[in-house]
């Protein structure tokens, strides 16, 4: 598709919609910067303060150390299985989505780095679909941050609690575009605009 009927109000849209030969189609700039800036550096700022005194008014402030040998005995321990889980879980639990929602679907996966911006992303080439896009971005996400999140506070420990959040910080992009595309039907069409479509 060409041309398409509106935009955001962006210079350069993340997404834009428009309406081709296969009805209504939504397309996903992923060469855009992920905004793993300063939209998420905010959010970790405010949520971890609330998450942490949260924790602390539940459990008492001791309770704030990551000390416990049932799931994280050192802090590095949780960085990493962090960066795991935010990255290549998160991608992993979409595609295997995506093949459950539409097997027959003639589709690719693919992971492009931009070397402009130093960005990584996960995309899916096919007959995909905005509501295929959510389900998979949903739970996915669900899985590796905000379940483990929530988990943390049930069992009574702050290291589950911090894995939670440094992994929802890695595909807080991703969840801002789930909800920016909930304008859009599910049944629109889900096209990514890469560097060989770039004008």
């Amino acid at each position: 598709m060409k041309i398409f009927t509106r935009k955001t109000n962006r210079q350069k849209a993340l997404i834009s919609y428009g309406r081709g030969p296969e009805g209504e189609e939504v397309m996903i700039n992923i060469t855009e910067p992920k905004r793993i800036n300063v939209k998420t550096i905010v959010a970790f700022v405010i949520i971890l303060p609330v998450m942490m005194w949260l924790f602390s008014a539940i459990y008492g402030v001791d309770s704030l150390n990551v000390t416990s040998a049932n799931y994280f005995s050192k802090g590095r321990y949780v960085i990493l299985s962090s960066v795991l889980c935010g990255v290549l879980l998160n991608w992993l639990i979409q595609a295997v989505v995506y093949v459950i929602v539409s097997p027959k679907s003639d589709r690719k996966f693919a992971t492009r780095f931009f070397k402009h911006y130093n960005t990584l992303r996960f995309f899916c080439e096919g007959n995909l679909k905005v509501i295929h896009f959510r389900i998979a971005n949903i739970l996915a996400h669900c899985i590796c941050g905000y379940i483990p999140l929530l988990s943390g506070f049930i069992i009574g420990d702050v290291s589950v609690c911090y894995f939670g959040l440094l992994s929802m910080m890695f595909f807080f992009d991703e969840t801002s575009l789930v909800w920016r595309l909930r304008r859009y039907s599910g049944q629109a069409l889900c096209r990514y605009k890469g560097d060989e479509n770039m004008g």
